[in-house]
């Protein structure tokens, strides 16, 4: 139920802010690394991001969304909400990379939240759809640092 919630919440959105150029919703999903992958069973994220052109080929952003690692066995889930800044470089026809920084906040009442990085390989498919590559972390000084490589797809408004 939880799933098709979240759908349906993406799609509305979506939909009222289809007007706005710029704006990005992404999906992804992957794998945990390093040694705390070994209390995490895999990672999801939702992304809200929107894009200012400086030229055809630079694009600089805000962005926001929630990630989830989920927890195995015993461990609880772990989710955080970053806030980030972006530069994105197309690199060839279609082809970008890109970095954002940023600060994660922890939804977890005893862990604080702190610096958020990533780095991705982005396909423009068309002007509304891309498919991507990301590694992405998360550093804590409760926790430590949280990393992840992940697959997703990305809808421009």
């Amino acid at each position: 139920m939880k799933k098709v919630l979240l759908v349906a919440v993406v799609a509305v959105f979506g939909y009222t802010v289809s007007a706005q150029d710029g704006l990005r919703v992404g999906l992804n999903a992957g794998i945990p690394l390093g040694d705390k992958g070994d209390f995490a069973a895999f990672v999801a994220n939702l992304d809200f991001e929107y894009d200012f052109s400086v030229s055809e080929t630079v694009h600089v952003g805000v962005g926001s969304g929630v990630t989830v690692y989920s927890g195995k066995e015993d461990f609880a889930d772990f989710k955080y909400v970053p806030i980030l800044a972006s530069v994105d470089l197309e690199v060839s026809d279609g082809f970008w990379i890109g970095g954002d920084v940023g600060y994660g906040v922890s939804l977890e009442s005893n862990i604080d939240g702190d610096l958020v990085y990533r780095f991705q390989l982005r396909y423009a498919v068309s002007d509304h759809f891309d498919i991507n590559g990301r590694f992405s972390s998360f550093s804590s000084g409760d926790l430590g640092t949280l990393s992840n490589a992940s697959l997703g797809v990305g809808f421009r408004f």
